[in-house]
């Protein structure tokens, strides 16, 4: 009776493991490579050897192997999320102060003499600057104006930046959602 969640435990991973198997076609373009060789008696033996091992280990001890993997399944779901997180280059220290976007629009204003640039807000920027601010659609969103002096750590790895920079980034609940870069030296 104690064993039976561990044979059952055992046996899942077992036809996982079976399911996940190569397929002949995939044995056979390894071998032709190189990369793999065929196995022999001995090869097979030691496998079925370690399989049932590895059955019993696990009958006997199916708590910590179940413990064992509920806490890796929790470590690599949190993995996950930090590997699919934004990467901005602006964070929380260099927020400047919240802005309204129409303020932000009036202050980024083009005038070029030469008529090389549109006579919009932000200039040839200014369909980037309408996606940026038509995704604000919570309404916890706020808009803050950043500013990076040269030298500082920036970014999700810590990197030094090689000039100013300065934009716009959308804020929600102090985690910056989004950044808009108006200014790069």
């Amino acid at each position: 009776m104690y064993t039976s969640p561990g044979l059952a435990y055992a046996t899942y991973h077992l036809l996982k493991e079976y399911i996940n198997r190569p397929s002949d076609f995939v044995k056979g373009m390894l071998e032709a490579i190189g990369q793999a060789k065929k196995k022999s008696l001995l090869d097979h033996l030691l496998e079925a050897f370690a399989y049932s091992v590895a059955t019993i280990c696990i009958a006997l001890g199916w708590p910590v192997f179940f413990i064992w993997s509920r806490i890796k399944a929790k470590e690599d779901a949190t993995r996950e999320i930090e590997r699919n997180k934004p990467q901005f280059i602006c964070m929380p220290k260099y927020l400047v102060a919240k802005v309204d976007p129409t303020t932000a629009e009036a202050s980024s204003y083009v005038i070029d003499p030469l008529g090389n640039v549109p006579a919009l807000p932000f200039g040839h920027l200014n369909q980037a600057w309408g996606n940026f601010t038509s995704n604000m659609l919570d309404p916890d969103d706020e808009l803050w104006s950043f500013h990076i002096p040269k030298g500082s750590k920036c970014g999700m790895f810590g990197m030094d930046s090689s000039g100013e920079i300065s934009g716009y980034a959308k804020v929600r609940h102090g985690q910056i959602q989004g950044e808009f870069i108006t200014e790069l030296d």
